[in-house]
């Protein structure tokens, strides 16, 4: 990814750098020290708005800037402001995506509502070490929020911004352009498995399809359990169905609202 670093210290400094989306944040102020905009004394004990108390070794750019184009570090001595430069995406571009992962996670999530009910507007919690997400199910698919920005926005009725959409039509709902586009990853379904991305900050990556791959099938191990133990799933005021991978350790079940709240 292209990102625009400003340091301000006693002056002020701006370069563009190119780092990979995936690097860690230790990574970036490694870059950012070896390209002599700071110094390791000057960049120790960093901050980052809305990330505080997430160590660096493990905290990813893509997760920094799933929803958001600008991030801010800081600490005692130095700010550092961080913009993310988008490139337009182009046809040949889209045509590189490998979508197959998505196409096969809601397939299983398909099969998994038809043999679990979830009422729309459910709610879940998902955690992969240090990437937390908010993931809302409704009648016309799945929508993904980040669970340290946008806690909130995930439990309103409406006027909600996920950082993605997954739309999910049947064949007979596609547009004759959409489904044009559908071919090209999937033979069409008669079932509302034909995925459409909305992201919010596009274009979209390999990274962002591989991450809704991820977190769909998440959510089709959460029904999954709900559905072997005969519990009954649902988000409520006080709590809400959760998926939580901490290394090599994964529960699931039900985590408090309350807890939530205290963590973000």
């Amino acid at each position: 990814m292209k990102l625009k670093v400003k340091v301000k210290d006693t002056a002020l400094k701006i370069e563009t750098i190119h780092i990979d989306a995936e690097s860690t944040v230790k990574h970036l102020i490694e870059h950012i020290v070896g390209a002599d905009l700071t110094t390791w004394n000057m960049a120790e004990d960093l901050t980052i708005k809305g990330h505080e108390g997430v160590g660096h070794d493990s905290l990813r750019l893509s997760t920094l800037f799933c929803d958001i184009d600008k991030v801010y570090m800081s600490n005692i001595h130095i700010s550092i402001t961080l913009t993310a430069k988008h490139v337009a995406s182009t046809l040949a571009n889209q045509t590189l995506l490998d979508y197959s992962k998505v196409v096969q996670a809601v397939e299983k999530y398909d099969e998994a509502l038809n043999a679990l009910a979830v009422v729309p507007g459910t709610v879940f919690f998902v955690q992969q070490d240090a990437d937390q997400y908010l993931i809302r199910r409704e009648l016309s698919g799945i929508e993904i929020f980040h669970f340290g920005t946008q806690y909130q926005e995930a439990f309103r009725e409406t006027g909600r911004n996920p950082i993605v959409y997954i739309e999910l039509k049947t064949r007979d709902a596609l547009s004759d352009s959409e489904l044009k586009w559908v071919r090209t990853i999937m033979f069409p379904s008669r079932n509302p498995c034909n995925p459409l991305i909305h992201l919010n900050h596009p274009p979209i990556s390999q990274n962002h399809l591989n991450l809704v791959a991820t977190l769909i099938h998440r959510l089709v191990v959460i029904m999954g359990k709900f559905q072997i133990s005969g519990t009954y799933l649902e988000s409520s005021d006080m709590h809400l169905p959760t998926y939580v991978q901490l290394g090599e350790q994964c529960s699931i079940g039900y985590i408090e609202r309350a807890q939530l709240e205290n963590i973000r």
